[in-house]
């Protein structure tokens, strides 16, 4: 009769495919340092590229917003018939600030840049995100389209310029012009391409 055990099951090492002993193992010093590094370069040009991919991203959307309203502003002028503006400020009517503080764009029956009573509001934008500034010489409290298409003054004469749209980099092949030409056709361009008609982000 075969003898129980009792003592619990047998400790067996364990073996390898040809029967030598296996042991554990782990990362040795130089390993170590080497994993240590490559995630230190990782870090090192990994996350400033992130960051302007962000910051990119983010001023191609505002770019994008921003022509949006003010191609929708020139197609109600040609559809109505009527003068629309855009201007900076909120939908109780134009604040007199900087444009990216956001901005209105409304029939303007009357012709006046200001948004009166028995007027309609037709769009709004909002304040731009990350501290970004959009500026423009040509269109600091205004811009306005007439029931042809034209970007005019309120006083009828043709209009063109562009606006400056930077973020923390400031200016250079990162920041974006909005140009409006006199017609009234709007198209985006890198700031510091020639004919952006911008030459800084306070322009």
């Amino acid at each position: 009769m075969p003898r129980l055990n009792f003592m619990g099951p047998k400790k067996v090492k364990p073996v390898s495919f040809f029967g030598c002993p296996v042991y554990a193992s782990g990362f040795t010093l130089i390993e170590l340092m080497v994993t240590i590094a490559i995630i230190g370069l990782v870090a090192l040009f990994g996350i400033p590229a992130f960051g302007d991919f962000v910051l990119n991203n983010r001023l191609r959307g505002q770019t994008s917003d921003f022509i949006g309203q003010l191609t929708h502003a020139r197609s109600e002028a040609m559809r109505t018939a009527t003068r629309v503006t855009v201007c900076p400020g909120t939908s109780s009517g134009c604040s007199g600030t900087q444009w990216e503080n956001g901005w209105v764009v409304f029939n303007d029956t009357n012709a006046n840049a200001a948004v009166d009573s028995g007027e309609t509001v037709i769009g709004i934008g909002a304040a731009l995100d990350g501290g970004n500034t959009l500026r423009s010489a040509a269109f600091t409290t205004y811009i306005s389209f007439r029931h042809d298409g034209s970007s005019t003054n309120v006083a009828g004469s043709g209009l063109a310029g562009s606006f400056a749209l930077c973020d923390s980099r400031g200016f250079g092949d990162k920041a974006q012009a909005i140009a409006v030409s006199a017609s009234g056709r709007v198209k985006a361009l890198p700031a510091n391409a020639v004919g952006s008609g911008v030459s800084n982000c306070g322009t």
